[in-house]
């Protein structure tokens, strides 16, 4: 198997050597592309040194996590990988993980995108967001069946972060890589509903894992994020697996609701902010709209 793992890498010194050695002793090693993001610390001196047969790829910005993302996965498809491993730069496999997805995706081929378990560093807890997506309501089974000591091979669920994820080919030939309308967060997301709609799966593997040493954000600090909020709506409205006249209809709908009951409890903070996000949101509607059509097409944004 020809595999491919990319890490983006933005200053990435305190982790890089952790997450590229964890590929190096895995039992299938990849080749591995680093991604920079024009990172200021020593990052690259540290994968020069220490890893002088990782290719680098340099960009003289930061293009965030799904531009430079594409840069890899369009090189995937060029050199004709079987598969592409995503690890983020904060992350670290267990030696059998690739392996492990890559003997899973052999068998479910109708899985685009499979995830390994995300564990925080020390592995006595999940990373919280990855625990969010693996409960009963979105990933039917999986708890009761751990509970029950039958855990399958696989469980299909409609998302999970991409913090780690093995690609296949078939999949990025048909869905493409992320959709840069998504400047940071948000891109994993709608790449999964774009895999949903390519009557692809996103799945989780249960025997393979990886640490994430994540710095976790709450829904407090979210929801208070302008460029988070929008995020939000860009992935509401992206949903390829409806149509855009009832997203647009229904997004429009639910947030003057929302308008009229903080303007009624005299929120006025909130309302002030909940108005701006609004209306910057609907200025991209176009903007909006062409990326779906994009995000239809075939090899999407790696052209």
């Amino acid at each position: 198997m020809k595999v491919l793992a990319i890490i983006v890498t933005y200053n990435g010194a305190q982790w890089i050597q952790k997450c590229i050695s964890s590929l190096m002793e895995n039992t299938l090693v990849p080749e591995i592309l680093i991604v920079d993001n024009a990172s200021t610390d020593n990052t690259l001196e540290i994968v020069s040194k220490d890893f002088p047969t990782v290719e680098i790829i340099k960009s003289r910005e930061n293009l965030g996590f799904g531009k430079a993302n594409n840069i890899g996965l369009k090189k995937a498809l060029e050199e004709q990988m079987d598969y592409a491993f995503l690890l983020n730069q904060d992350a670290w496999a267990d030696p059998n993980t690739i392996e492990k997805l890559i003997e899973v995706a052999e068998k479910n081929r109708i899985f685009g995108v499979l995830c390994p378990m995300n564990f925080l560093p020390g592995k006595k807890e999940l990373e919280w967001y990855f625990s969010c997506y693996i409960g009963a309501e979105k990933c039917p089974g999986f708890v009761s069946d751990l509970a029950c000591g039958q855990v399958k091979d696989i469980y299909s669920l409609p998302f999970v972060n991409a913090a780690a994820w093995l690609v296949s080919r078939a999949c990025i030939e048909e869905v493409g890589g992320f959709d840069p309308i998504f400047p940071h967060y948000g891109e994993d997301e709608d790449y999964c509903m774009r895999v949903l709609y390519k009557q692809l799966k996103v799945g989780i593997v249960p025997g393979a894992e990886i640490v994430h040493d994540i710095n976790f954000k709450s829904w407090d600090q979210i929801k208070v994020d302008p460029i988070r909020q929008r995020i939000i709506n860009f992935i509401e409205l992206k949903n390829l697996n409806n149509s855009f006249r009832f997203l647009k209809f229904n997004f429009v709908k639910s947030r003057l609701e929302r308008l009229s009951s903080l303007l009624l409890t005299r929120r006025l903070k909130e309302f002030k902010f909940m108005s701006k996000i609004m209306f910057s949101t609907i200025r991209l509607i176009p903007a909006i709209s062409h990326s779906r059509k994009v995000s239809k097409q075939k090899s999407s944004f790696l052209k």
